[in-house]
Parts: C-alpha cells; sequence; structure tokens
C-alpha cells in the first residue's frame, strides 16, 4: 500500500503552482481604455514542455471555458479564441502566443475588450492567472496537451430571433467579412422567424427567411453599423421533404442549423442540415 504524502510533499507539489501565479500577477498589464479598445496581458514560464503541447493544454483550458477557437497555428505557436457572442454578451478574444526560453516555454495570453466594454482588473487579472496556472510540465503536461488537441466548443447556440441573428452577421461582416466563417462555421443555431421563400436547391430544399432591407426597417442603424442586410437560408437534405411540403411562406417557424458558409459577395449567410427545432 503506498504511503499518504507528507505535508511537505504537498506543499512541494503545490509550489509551481504558486510561483506560476505569482508570475503572472508580476507580468499583469492593462493597456488602452474603454474608449478605444482595453487589453489585459500577462505570461508565465513553464518548464519540461514544448511548445507545442503548451498551445495544446491552454486550447483545452480555453474550450472548457465555453470558448470558440477561431485560429490555431501550431508552428507559428499562435492561438485565437474567443468568447461566445449573445444577447448579454460581446465576443471577447483571447490570443495565446508560446513560445521557447531559456527556462522552458513562455505563454503570453491577451484578452481584449472591444469599445465600450467595461471591465475591472480586480476581476480579469484573477481569472487569467487561474487560467495560466493550469498549464502543467513533464509527463502531465503531454498527457493535458493530448486531451486539449481535440477540444471544441460544440455548445449549442440558445433560440436567437432571424433578424437579431442577421444584424449580428451584418455588424461583424462590416468590421472584417473573414472573421465571420472563422467564428460561425461549423456552429450550430437555433432561429425563429418567417418564411419569405421556399425552393428546390440541387438536391437540398432551401427555406430563406424573411429580414427586412435597411429601408423598411423600424429603427435604422447607428452610423457605425452595418448599412447592409444579409440575408439568411437554411437548407434541408432530401430525408426532410415531409417537414418541409408542411410548411408555408409567411409561416412562422423555429429551426435549428449548422452555418455551411458567409457568402460576402451575395451576403447571404447558409446554414445547413435544417431541421424543426423541437
Amino acid at each position: 500500500m503506498s504511503k499518504p504524502l507528507s505535508a511537505f510533499a504537498l506543499c512541494a507539489l503545490a509550489l509551481p503552482a504558486v510561483a506560476m501565479a505569482d508570475e503572472c500577477e508580476a507580468n499583469f498589464k492593462k493597456s488602452g481604455n474603454p474608449i478605444v479598445m482595453t487589453t489585459y496581458s500577462s505570461a508565465v514560464t513553464v518548464p519540461n514542455l514544448s511548445t507545442g503541447d503548451a498551445l495544446l493544454q491552454m486550447r483545452g483550458i480555453l474550450v472548457a471555458e465555453k470558448m470558440d477557437v477561431i485560429a490555431e497555428n501550431r508552428e507559428e505557436g499562435t492561438l485565437l479564441v474567443e468568447q461566445r457572442q449573445s444577447d448579454k454578451a460581446r465576443p471577447i478574444p483571447t490570443t495565446i502566443n508560446v513560445s521557447t526560453v531559456p527556462a522552458g516555454t513562455r505563454i503570453d495570453m491577451a484578452v481584449k475588450m472591444e469599445r465600450g466594454v467595461f471591465s475591472k482588473v480586480e476581476q480579469i487579472r484573477p481569472y487569467m492567472c487561474g487560467l495560466l496556472a493550469k498549464v502543467k510540465g513533464g509527463k502531465e503536461g503531454i498527457a493535458a496537451a493530448r486531451r486539449g488537441a481535440g477540444a471544441d466548443n460544440t455548445e449549442a447556440t440558445g433560440n436567437q430571433d432571424v433578424f437579431a441573428f442577421s444584424r449580428m452577421i451584418a455588424n461583424e461582416a462590416n468590421k472584417n467579412a473573414i472573421a465571420v466563417n472563422a467564428r460561425h462555421k461549423g456552429r450550430k443555431y437555433t432561429l425563429s422567424g418567417r418564411i419569405e421563400t421556399l425552393m428546390e436547391d440541387g438536391e437540398d430544399y432551401n427555406l430563406i427567411f424573411e429580414v427586412p432591407e435597411i429601408r423598411d426597417m423600424v429603427i435604422k442603424p447607428f452610423p457605425h453599423e452595418a448599412q447592409f442586410k444579409v440575408s439568411v437560408s437554411c437548407l434541408f437534405k432530401p430525408d426532410q421533404l415531409t417537414t418541409v411540403l408542411a410548411m408555408r411562406e409567411g409561416q412562422k417557424v423555429k429551426l435549428t442549423g449548422t452555418v455551411m458558409k458567409y457568402d460576402n459577395f451575395r451576403r447571404v449567410i447558409w446554414l445547413e442540415n435544417c431541421t424543426k427545432a423541437k
């Protein structure tokens, strides 16, 4: 039977985490302001850890926080994740950069708040340092990296009004159209709205939601917001014919589908494998 760890041994095991927390606190910085953008950053160095395993560990740690992986470059040692946007929260990007230093692998973390988002250092600093303190070196770090390699936030987004969804995509495309696919492709949404058009689309069936033109909106977009409409299409597979035949143009429906792509030229976002939401 193995002997229980002594108090000294337990303290020794806790020392690396404490040291990393202290290092994170010492390296913590705040720059910018809510008028332009506020950036919080810090860094820790982990011994006995490769840059690749460090990056994969951070992927797993951040996905466990319900963040979405937007971009990852293992050769360059970079990772971009984002807190998912909702009606109560804006998307908050977090960047990770890993590099080799004499003492091991350095992990730099930066959280960027959009204009108009107010936050407190007293809340952000312990949160960031708590995440960085979870990174492990040695065999434990290798095992954690393997788990993190396939981590993805597969949580479905809650029910949204199709007009609000359309405006969200339009405003994102207005800032950076490339980011729309990086952010939403493969993500599942449940949308509520009225049917504008039902039509065949190759072997699939295409349902186009009603989304008003800018000129027809009761409340017009602010000058800094997108001045264009994004259409929303939901594609049904052939085996959903019974469901499609029961629908009528003008009918209000609630559908679940997965984002296939955003077409910035035609300004339409396509959802595939659509089904009637329960």
